[in-house]
């Protein structure tokens, strides 16, 4: 896949080929903008099982989804258990424990319900993208560590003080500490955790002081703190991301509650997915701040009616999503189908809840009715994803989905870009030049673009208008090592050698190891 596929494996140069040196800089520096050592790892061990054959990267990341589905199952089952042993037992209360603990009655009802929740979270659409997506290993490997993590958690702040209990505590903060290094979305844990305490767990009507509750979370907080400050320092300049940069500000922040919302809409209505999405108008904003309020509200008054977990799945969504929109200002994706991997994860499991909850309650008819309904939405998921992850299959069609249904505008120029790049690599020429020059047309300050129109025209032997192309692209992104060596060779074969070294050893000084091979071969310095 020609998005991000190349720069984290196959042409990561760490990786080619694969050496211990090349994964120590992977572990001990930071890569594409990120301190994500955990996943490279992963990847690194992929390479060194499978090559690049791509087959083997794929299994691990459905694999690494599998495995995140029966954490959900699991997290769920003991997310139950530990609110029915939080809630305060009355006589009545002890004998409809007593009694549904004697049949297995609420054992089974929870395996359903939970069983459901982690299948249709497995199964829905949202999933195709990380998990077809090599390069959102980022998302599996966070949840694979975090779910688990927040399972230590959970058995440790339900069970007494002992040996067991300070174990699951260590073991928790140990999982943490692999997420954050495999995405800093985790760095959120420290409030998911009291989250946790206060409206699930209520370990603070349970004799536990808050000094406690709060001096627990510090080693977790720390190496939050720690994380985020490497990776500040790491990312690049501001860069406003197109679907916001046309926004006044008062427009960016009501965007956000757009942006929010926008993972439970493409929850409950998964149709019109894909990997790139367009501006919206005002009125979408407007219509997303004013949903945004009304469901914030409606579920505050419904936890004070003693009712407080669509609130905790709730804020849990919006502390996982925030980050993502937070970053809007430097170029990240606004909205995007892999930001609901983590986020969403509460909801399903709210909804394991209510399922538990309907059939202890349910008749026999309406217990059947509800088995039938959750396989027939199992089933009608499946079938979306599978013709999702089809569109994941490769470069050309994965951007043919997009371009074939999308018109020629700045929102879309990624895609023809891809797109163009994919039919050039697979020797169709004529029709990669037609999809840039239109990108080129809606977009003539997209450096990308003209930089491989300007490879496509000289491979058409044309270097003139190609050395144009490449000084376009520098003017706009001049640090482009492989545009300045471009750039030289073209200017060489048009005569103008005055023009050509000095763009070569710029070249050479941002890094071309083609450059710098050819001003040593040639004796001059650089």
């Amino acid at each position: 896949m020609n998005w991000d596929d190349d720069a984290y494996v196959y042409a990561n140069p760490a990786f080619h080929p694969l050496s211990a040196d090349g994964v120590g800089r992977l572990v001990t520096g930071a890569y594409y903008y990120a301190y994500i050592p955990a996943t490279m790892l992963s990847h690194a061990a992929d390479v060194a099982v499978w090559g690049m054959n791509p087959r083997g990267h794929h299994l691990t990341n459905v694999l690494l989804h599998t495995a995140n589905a029966v954490w959900v199952f699991l997290l769920g089952i003991a997310l139950l258990e530990a609110r029915t042993a939080a809630r305060p037992s009355g006589a009545g209360r002890r004998r409809t424990a007593e009694k549904g603990s004697k049949d297995g009655s609420h054992e089974v009802a929870a395996a359903l319900g939970m069983g459901v929740a982690a299948v249709l979270f497995a199964v829905h659409p949202l999933r195709a993208e990380s998990v077809s997506w090599i390069s959102d290993r980022k998302d599996l490997l966070c949840a694979f560590f975090l779910l688990p993590a927040l399972l230590a958690y959970v058995r440790y702040a339900s069970g007494r003080s002992g040996r067991g209990t300070r174990l699951a505590y260590v073991l928790s903060f140990a999982l943490v500490l692999l997420a954050c290094l495999s995405k800093l979305i985790a760095a959120m844990v420290p409030v998911i955790l009291l989250l946790l305490d206060w409206l699930w767990l209520e370990r603070h009507k349970k004799g536990v002081g808050r000094a406690r509750i709060l001096l627990e979370k510090i080693p977790f907080l720390l190496v939050s703190l720690t994380l985020v400050a490497v990776t500040s320092s790491l990312s690049p300049e501001a860069k406003r991301a197109y679907a916001v940069a046309h926004l006044t500000g008062f427009e960016t922040w009501l965007f956000a509650f757009y942006a929010l919302l926008f993972s439970i809409a493409k929850t409950l209505l998964p149709i019109h997915l894909g990997p790139i999405y367009p501006r919206i108008g005002l009125g979408w904003m407007v219509v997303g701040f004013l949903l945004f309020l009304v469901v914030t509200a409606g579920l505050a008054l419904l936890a004070r009616r003693h009712n407080r977990a669509p609130l905790l799945a709730w804020l849990v969504y919006l502390v996982l999503l925030v980050p993502n929109v937070a970053g809007l200002s430097s170029g990240m994706q606004p909205v995007a189908d892999r930001y609901s991997y983590l986020a969403t994860i509460g909801l399903f499991l709210l909804l394991g809840a209510a399922i538990v909850r309907a059939w202890e309650r349910g008749s026999a008819s309406r217990r059947i009715a509800l088995a039938a309904g959750s396989t027939a939405l199992a089933g009608i998921l499946a079938t979306s994803t599978l013709a999702q992850a089809a569109r994941w299959r490769s470069s050309i069609s994965l951007w043919e989905s997009v371009v074939h249904g999308a018109p020629a505008r700045r929102d879309y120029v990624d895609a023809y870009l891809n797109l163009g790049v994919a039919y050039s690599e697979a020797g169709r020429a004529a029709e990669a030049r037609s999809l840039l020059e239109r990108a080129a047309a809606v977009d003539s300050s997209n450096a990308d673009v003209l930089y491989n129109l300007g490879v496509l025209t000289y491979a058409d032997g044309d270097p003139k208008q190609a050395a144009a192309r490449f000084r376009a692209a520098l003017r706009l992104s001049p640090r482009r090592a492989d545009a300045w060596y471009n750039y030289s060779i073209v200017l060489d074969q048009l005569g103008r050698h005055e023009e050509a070294v000095p763009a070569m050893v710029q070249a050479a000084r941002l890094g071309s190891k083609d450059a710098q091979e050819a001003l040593t071969g040639s004796g001059l310095g650089w």
